[in-house]
């Protein structure tokens, strides 16, 4: 009997070190692991939110795509005090692209490559081993053929876009950007444009600093020195400009000199240059939604000032609105449009006519502030991409300008300087939003506003401008319906 007792004591014994054995093994597992994969994974199974800040818990996604955070990889461990940004922070960081996966990566896009463009997409694949798809359209067609791409599940993995598309290409065609592949919070992004089109604390779209692919769209005026001083101009825009004296006084004075002497004063890209340089716009957004600010202009209200600035050049037969010939045949005085032209592989001019030009920041209102117009241009992911995380490193190199040399690719140094200028975090920047929501619902109501605008009385400018309130409602309705759907 004493000893089937002792027995069972031994049993009970043996199991009981066997269970603590067992705890503390998985103990010892759990203080190895990555926190925050255990505390991601615990929430994707139990449905409850993570106590602790990781990146994976801030990654999210619209109602329209398909992909949950359940879905996403996990973390992987990394040792105490890892930054998990340092690696997109470093542009010369050794390790960095040996991360990127060897899957092609496929980009839609509105022209053919220029040659810068297409040596970095060389090194890229070079450094890599990834090849680089790129599906060539038009500028005109770029929405409905990405739209298509999806339908047909042939969704390309990276797409780029400005203001004249948000909302309408976001909240049609793209997904949030995965934080764990993107770094969101790494300090190479350039942040403001970001911001521009965040949605509902989501990010659509990133961008780098003094990148000709995403600052092509800041606004400048172009003009030749030699043929303002035959026409009488004493001082240039970018003399004025030095001394704090460049202003829409000083431009019309530039402006009335040309015309006297037979040339067209001022040529426009758009119409709105004057109102987007007072900081102003048809409508306001603060990442939730758009804000109309037709309907109770007043006439001393910086929108109707421009609008008046811009009617009134027109009675006068001073402006145009067009294409480039007449600036490429010698016949205009100043030219506003984006900065693209500074750039010698755009194709707006020769060198040997670039050589003869400078430019300067667009013209603000008389004593207040001079702001860039810009359309901030951004590259995301549409929906259904196969290669979220090649998106991301390919976008990391490919939009960094220390990957080329960027002296190189400008016309001038002059416009070099000014290029500086314009793209420093300093200058404060108007991003055009009005085109894009107010075009929401029918393509050409912004241009047809503008038109009207011009071609207004004098006195008639903030009435005009009050009056077109209800067709830009109607399309802030419809956008701030479909931006409130997306959701984290």
């Amino acid at each position: 009997m004493k000893s089937k007792i002792q027995k069972v004591f031994v049993i009970i014994l043996s199991l009981a070190l066997l269970i603590v054995s067992s705890a503390g093994c998985n103990k010892n597992v759990s203080t190895l692991s990555n926190s925050n994969t255990i505390s991601a994974t615990t929430s994707a199974i139990s449905n409850i939110p993570s106590s602790t800040t990781t990146n994976t818990s801030s990654i999210s996604t619209t109602s329209d795509i398909s992909t949950s955070t359940s879905s996403l990889p996990p973390e992987p461990y990394h040792p105490p005090h890892y930054n998990p940004y340092d690696d997109f922070d470093n542009a010369n960081e050794p390790n960095m692209y040996k991360a990127a996966p060897k899957d092609a990566v496929h980009i839609l896009m509105w022209r053919d490559w220029h040659k810068t463009e297409q040596n970095l997409i060389n090194q890229y694949e070079n450094l890599t081993g990834v090849k680089i798809k790129t599906t060539v359209t038009t500028e005109a067609e770029y929405k409905t053929k990405l739209i298509s791409m999806i339908n047909e599940n042939d969704a390309p993995d990276i797409v780029t876009f400005q203001s004249s598309d948000f909302p309408g290409i976001i909240t049609k065609s793209l997904q949030s950007l995965n934080n764990y592949y993107f770094r969101l919070n790494s300090n190479c992004w350039n942040k403001a444009y970001m911001d521009a089109y965040k949605i509902n604390d989501l990010y659509f779209g990133v961008a780098m600093p003094s990148s000709w692919l995403c600052e092509s769209g800041n606004y400048v005026t172009y003009y030749s020195p030699t043929f303002l001083k035959k026409c009488g101009v004493k001082e240039t825009p970018y003399e004025l400009y030095k001394k704090n004296n460049w202003n829409w006084e000083t431009q019309n004075e530039i402006i009335r000199k040309v015309n006297e002497n037979g040339s067209l004063g001022l040529f426009l890209q758009s119409y709105d240059s004057y109102m987007l340089s007072a900081g102003e716009d048809f409508v306001t957004y603060n990442g939730k939604q758009f804000t109309n600010k037709l309907g109770k202009v007043k006439e001393n209200n910086h929108i109707a000032k421009a609008w008046t600035e811009v009617a009134k050049l027109q009675k006068n037969k001073c402006i145009a609105k067009g294409d480039l010939d007449l600036v490429i045949k010698g016949k205009v005085g100043l030219f506003t449009a984006t900065s693209y032209g500074l750039y010698n592989e755009s194709g707006w001019f020769t060198n040997d006519f670039a050589k003869n030009l400078e430019a300067v920041p667009v013209a603000g209102p008389k004593g207040g502030t001079a702001y860039t117009p810009t359309k901030a241009i951004c590259w995301g992911v549409p929906k259904k991409a196969k290669n979220t995380k090649g998106a991301a490193y390919f976008l990391r190199y490919f939009l960094d300008v220390s990957n080329y040399n960027q002296s190189s690719t400008f016309h001038t140094k002059q416009f070099e300087t000014i290029f500086k200028t314009i793209t420093s975090a300093s200058t404060k920047k108007t991003v055009a939003y009005g085109s894009g929501v107010s075009n929401y619902i029918y393509k050409g109501n912004y241009s047809k506003i503008c038109d009207d605008l011009v071609a207004a009385d004098l006195a008639n400018i903030s009435y005009v401008l009050n009056s077109r309130a209800r067709t830009v409602t109607e399309s802030i309705t419809r956008a701030n319906k479909d931006i409130s759907r997306i959701k984290k």
